[in-house]
């Protein structure tokens, strides 16, 4: 095989990973407006909660404004994925890849909440971290430019959120996922898929 032919197969490979990504694009934006309004709902029933001095299962409320709305995302993805089985879409090795890639850093956003849970601090700056590095790989991988800049406007945000206290963590993450998720996700479906 020639340089020519090496440089031609993996141009395709990306071609087609990134058309694959464009139907996908449905995913960045579920996932967009689900952590958004969760950011949000969990920001406008803490302070809620506050102002009216009622502190009893402030915990568990705040908590279940991030797992009802992130269920419901959960249970719409199943169903879609399973929509989409029927389609044959053409798999690259870059799609398996980023498969693995986001399932990883799911398990891994799972075990920093754990950990930060157990050491009593806030997980805001490490999910928007990790989330950052995985949106920018995934942006690089594809050569998809939004992407990239989301994920370096998750990392920028990640060190805001150090610097930021309690609530106002909330609002960072949910203005981080406007140009970190949801702008790209919707260039994402209007792409030519190139």
């Amino acid at each position: 095989m020639t340089p020519e032919e090496s440089l031609q197969i993996i141009q395709k490979s990306i071609s087609t990973s990134r058309k694959n990504m464009k139907s996908g694009s449905f995913y960045y934006l579920l996932w967009g407006w689900v952590l958004l309004l969760s950011s949000l709902l969990c920001y406008f029933v803490i302070r809620y909660l506050i102002r009216n001095e009622i502190y009893d299962y402030m915990y568990v409320k705040s908590l279940l404004c991030w797992l009802v709305p992130i269920g419901a995302g959960f249970a719409i993805q199943f169903i879609r994925k399973g929509r989409q089985r029927n389609k044959q879409l053409v798999r690259t090795h870059i799609d398996r890849y980023l498969t693995i890639l986001w399932s990883a850093a799911g398990i891994t956003f799972i075990l920093m909440l754990v950990i930060c849970y157990m050491q009593d601090v806030f997980p805001t700056p490490f999910i928007l971290a990790g989330v950052g590095l995985v949106t920018f790989v995934s942006g690089t991988v594809i050569r998809f430019s939004p992407l990239m800049i989301g994920g370096l406007v998750f990392a920028a945000s990640a060190v805001v959120a150090a610097y930021t206290t309690g609530l106002g963590q909330l609002l960072v993450f949910a203005v981080a996922i406007l140009p970190g998720y949801l702008l790209p996700g919707y260039l994402l479906r209007i792409s030519k898929g190139r």
